[in-house]
């Protein structure tokens, strides 16, 4: 029954993560800036996450670990995010979405040479179907705007450097509370930041709304879900189901705004997910 339960979460969390683009689409609406929309997401992600740890009694990360987190986020999570959001002004979510899980094969390459892994058939294998479905993807819907393309790929390079980075530190480490010192310092950023740029502050309610659906569903639960599910489930389980992600934001796209989703798409999109359930695979061989 966990078991079960822990792919729910899972599901849950992918579907949680996938909806996030379209949220973003909506508060762009209002004309709030990447930077205030980044900062208002990560406060109140933290507003809702701190409570949780606190009433659990969870251990904070401490000494050279809590610096290595503190670091990630404010210069990786931060970082990526800026990509991802940015690259949502420019493109379509769901090709921004697709794009980002370019980052298990990635992950699978760089691996081999920061965490002593061994470069297998799979790993190889699983990069030239990713880099191929990218290259089908990136053919059909990009409206001429490279721009966003490397920003969408910029996200994903990002994200497996922030993911080989803090794959001792969070091992070592309550997870939850390592990704609550991960968003609080991406929030710290954005303070700065915003207190630089000038913050905005939308005045209707909708606008509103889809903003505290980015930072409650898309970043708090979203988080908390996939680390329940991982505990349940286990992180091979995790990493397949997340692939549900990218499909999610292609599906709510299509029906919120009106994306056609061409064969050629579809298919890059197969490609790049096939490769992702290959290194999860991988690591459970």
């Amino acid at each position: 029954m966990g078991h079960l339960l822990g792919i729910g979460l899972i599901l849950i969390s992918a579907a949680s993560f996938g909806a996030m683009a379209i949220f973003a689409k909506f508060a762009y609406l209002s004309g709030i800036s990447t930077h205030s929309l980044l900062f208002f997401r990560f406060v109140i992600a933290v507003m809702v996450m701190l409570p949780i740890a606190v009433l659990q009694k969870r251990k904070f990360p401490k000494g050279k670990d809590l610096y290595t987190l503190i670091a990630m986020g404010a210069i990786g999570y931060a970082g990526q995010s800026y990509c991802y959001f940015k690259a949502l002004t420019l493109i379509p979510p769901s090709l921004v979405a697709i794009l980002l899980y370019l980052y298990p094969a990635i992950v699978a390459i760089l691996s081999v040479f920061f965490l002593d892994e061994t470069l297998t058939k799979n790993k190889l294998f699983a990069l030239c179907i990713a880099i191929s479905g990218t290259i089908l993807v990136i053919g059909v819907d990009t409206n001429g705007n490279m721009k966003g393309i490397m920003l969408g790929v910029g996200a994903a390079l990002i994200y497996s450097v922030y993911t080989i980075a803090g794959a001792k530190v969070m091992k070592r480490n309550d997870t939850f509370t390592s990704s609550l010192v991960v968003i609080a310092s991406a929030a710290c950023f954005y303070l700065l930041y915003n207190i630089k740029a000038g913050f905005f502050f939308p005045t209707a309610e909708f606008y509103w709304m889809n903003i505290m659906a980015i930072a409650i569903l898309s970043t708090a639960v979203a988080v908390y879900a996939y680390f329940q599910g991982i505990k349940l489930s286990g992180a091979i389980n995790a990493s397949m189901l997340s692939t549900f992600e990218p499909v999610t934001t292609m599906a709510l796209a299509s029906l919120f705004l009106g994306q056609y989703i061409g064969w050629l798409q579809m298919a890059g999109t197969v490609l790049i997910l096939f490769s992702a359930v290959l290194v999860a695979l991988q690591l459970k061989s």
